[in-house]
């Protein structure tokens, strides 16, 4: 994958942001992360770093949003109505497909 300077430094943002709260004991939400990001992004001089501080916090804003509206059903990037369980008899799909 070739990840641009702009994105492995918001990445890296994320990660000390994380660190920056486990070191307090504070629980790690997509919420408490948010609101490092926005306070590490007020206290920043070099723009560089604000700048993806800001498109960090936005992003995971985003997932807090849409972990909310879904009340749950995202899990990482796949959708669980979706999913079909191995351990169960009902299927998502008809077995009408004869190979």
């Amino acid at each position: 994958m070739h990840r641009t300077k702009f994105e492995r430094l918001k990445d890296d943002l994320i990660g000390e942001a994380v660190l920056s709260i486990l070191k307090e004991n504070g629980p790690i939400t997509f919420a408490s992360l948010a609101n490092r990001l926005f306070r590490m992004a007020n206290v920043e001089s070099n723009d560089e770093r604000r700048n993806a501080l800001i498109a960090a916090e936005d992003e995971v804003r985003q997932r807090v949003t849409g972990v909310s509206t879904d009340q749950g059903r995202i899990i990482g990037d796949y959708d669980a109505g979706r999913m079909r369980s191995l351990f169960k008899n009902d299927t998502l799909f008809a077995p009408n497909k004869k190979h």
